[in-house]
């Protein structure tokens, strides 16, 4: 499957471009495919804090209970973006 990609421009100082570039020649990659790996390594590596699973189970418990209330999309971008 292919996945399509997104640029995004980015603004780092000569330092730091400088220190990605050696990293990348150590590992035998261009520049840029270093940094999206380096990228991708610490998107995935993302762990969901205790408490945020804590809070999440509770927010499930109270949907379940039909104690929460929603606003669908549609409503809530009237109300944000109301001219």
């Amino acid at each position: 499957m292919i996945k399509s990609k997104n640029r995004k421009e980015i603004s780092l100082d000569n330092e730091t471009l400088a220190m990605l570039q050696i990293q990348a020649e150590k590992q035998g990659r261009k520049l840029k495919n270093y940094m999206e790996q380096i990228l991708k390594e610490q998107a995935n590596s993302f762990e969901l804090t205790d408490e945020y699973k804590a809070m999440m189970d509770e927010m499930l418990k109270k949907h379940e209970k039909g104690e929460l209330k929603f606003t669908a999309w549609e409503e809530a971008k009237k109300e944000l973006f109301v001219k």
